[in-house]
């Protein structure tokens, strides 16, 4: 064995305490993962090579995690090469082999970081004389470094033992190539939302719809009410002016018996006054209804006085007598059956029967 073969023996084995210099031994991120490495190679072959100059070719392995110890990997793997041998042969050699080795990573394989290898296999060396099939072993040292997208570069040395020889060789080889680890998950960073004091408040407008006014309930905008204060009930066309209808004012009461409105009765008649006074052309016949309590003549003499009085307490407002006419029906036309307590007093009623134009009402 060559003094060059013993000095790379020796500085393979003292690669192998590289750990106990180790900066730290904590579980490295990507020595857990699978991976696969590609490479070349270059033997330099041992001189007991008779006729061979050197060796060139390529190696492959599958890395497999060994998790009971962060950082070791069991790669099986193999390699073929073309032993190059001197000129005055007509043919060169051929070495395959499959092996299996232990690898140890002092460190994130992502980074640089060195590792130690060593193990065993068989070889298959095909000459021109004969083809052997034997053991063989190896021990190395190398280093890996990320690249890009995940994939790492990776350079190594070994010194490999070889029985197919005839006499058994020690061959010093060096590989480059590249390692793809399986299985690596993208960590992504997600940022936190500041805390409440770095959040910007912002003002928003906020455009709400306002429904137009309608002072007077007719669903005609203010805006565009041509007859404001309507009476509430009252039917309107589309400028908010009265059409002709049959309305009851509830709130005309009088004293018991009598054609006397009371007090409570005035704001009523005022509100009607006023509705009236904005609709000039707007007339109306004013019909006092009874119950059927009492004699129908006397009911009907009432209802007649009734009327009336609701007409001059509107002409005391200011209204032209003239565009009303009071008329007396008595008991005659209930709304409901006088049957009840509460049904009288809805059949005791004074109702506007409204028109417009001169010929809705005559003078009294």
């Amino acid at each position: 064995m060559t003094t060059f073969k013993q000095k790379l023996l020796c500085s393979l084995i003292c690669a192998l305490p590289l750990q106990a210099i180790a900066e730290e031994a904590a579980t490295p991120p990507a020595a857990g993962l699978y991976h696969i490495y590609m490479g070349a190679l270059y033997s330099h072959t041992d001189n007991s090579r008779d006729l061979v100059k050197y060796g060139r070719g390529f190696t492959g392995a599958l890395g497999i995690p060994l998790n009971f110890l962060p950082g070791l990997h069991l790669e099986l793997g193999g390699s073929t090469q073309t032993l190059v041998t001197d000129d005055s042969l007509a043919t060169n050699f051929f070495r395959h082999e499959v092996t299996g080795s232990l690898m140890y990573s002092f460190g994130d394989r992502d980074h640089l970081t060195p590792f130690v290898r060593a193990g065993i296999g068989m070889v298959r060396l095909d000459t021109d004389i004969e083809n052997t099939n034997d053991f063989t072993a190896h021990i190395g040292a190398g280093l890996t470094h990320l690249l890009w997208n995940g994939v790492r570069g990776r350079a190594e040395l070994r010194g490999v033992y070889d029985e197919s020889d005839p006499d058994s060789v020690f061959d010093g080889v060096i590989s480059v190539g590249v390692e793809v680890p399986l299985g690596r998950k993208e960590i992504v960073e997600v940022k936190s939302p500041p805390p409440p004091a770095e959040i910007i408040e912002r003002q928003v407008e906020v455009i709400k719809e306002v429904a137009p006014v309608d002072s007077d309930g007719d669903r005609i905008a203010d805006a565009d009410d041509k007859c404001p204060g309507t009476l509430a009930g009252i039917r309107t066309d589309n400028t908010g002016c009265a059409i002709a209808q049959s309305i009851t004012l509830g709130n005309i009461q009088f004293e018991t018996n009598k054609a006397v409105l009371t007090d409570a009765s005035m704001e009523t008649i005022r509100s009607a006054a006023s509705f009236f006074a904005q609709q000039p052309n707007l007339r109306a016949i004013i019909a006092g209804h009874t119950d059927d309590v009492g004699a129908d003549k006397h009911n009907l003499r009432l209802s007649q006085a009734r009327a009336e009085a609701v007409v001059r307490a509107l002409a005391t407002e200011g209204l032209d007598a003239s565009r009303f006419r009071p008329v007396g029906l008595g008991e005659s036309m209930p709304a409901v059956a006088n049957d009840s307590v509460e049904n009288r007093a809805l059949n005791r009623r004074v109702e506007f029967m409204l028109s417009t134009g001169a010929s809705g009402a005559a003078s009294n």
